[in-house]
């Protein structure tokens, strides 16, 4: 039997990233494992104006992008602190890059039991052309990944949980 120590939970603070937090939450505490809480930040992608100078434009460009980073990184400290109340040892861990990569990564370097991941449940084509990165994962991981699904929208719908829009 395989003993789950170290469980590792990408989160993008999705609604599907917060259905997959609450099933390795439970694992976490049920198990009595520690919860790695990775967010990986994926700066927006830039091109400074071709200029022999750095031009106000792109100070403020780049000092916005500083600030979204700043922020994300609250998010994940703030989402620790909420699961740490619950007697769950957690570590936060923020990274920067492309998510499918530094999931992996993070997964190898703390010798991850398992990955835990929310998913669009997007299909056909849609998933063809935006592909998915907890597909992705799971093809290359070399742990255990389980991805959750959404929850239907009838179960939604039965639960209260109503979608705008």
């Amino acid at each position: 039997m395989v003993t789950l120590r170290r469980i590792l939970m990408a989160t993008d603070y999705s609604v599907y990233s917060k259905e997959a937090l609450g099933q390795a939450v439970y694992l976490a505490k049920k198990i009595k494992a520690a919860l790695y809480l990775l967010h990986v930040f994926e700066p927006p992608v830039y091109t400074p104006a071709v200029s022999s100078r750095i031009g106000a434009r792109n100070i403020a460009i780049i000092e916005w992008i500083k600030e979204m980073r700043r922020e994300e990184g609250e998010k994940l400290l703030l989402l620790a602190k909420e699961i740490g109340r619950r007697g769950i040892k957690v570590r936060p861990i923020l990274k920067e890059g492309s998510p499918f990569r530094e999931i992996l990564k993070a997964a190898d370097d703390l010798s991850a039991d398992l990955v835990v991941l929310g998913t669009q449940g997007r299909t056909g084509l849609d998933r063809f052309m935006m592909g998915s990165v907890a597909e992705r994962v799971a093809r290359k991981a070399s742990c255990p990944v389980l991805i959750v699904k959404p929850k239907s929208r009838g179960a939604q719908k039965r639960r209260g949980v109503h979608k705008s829009g």
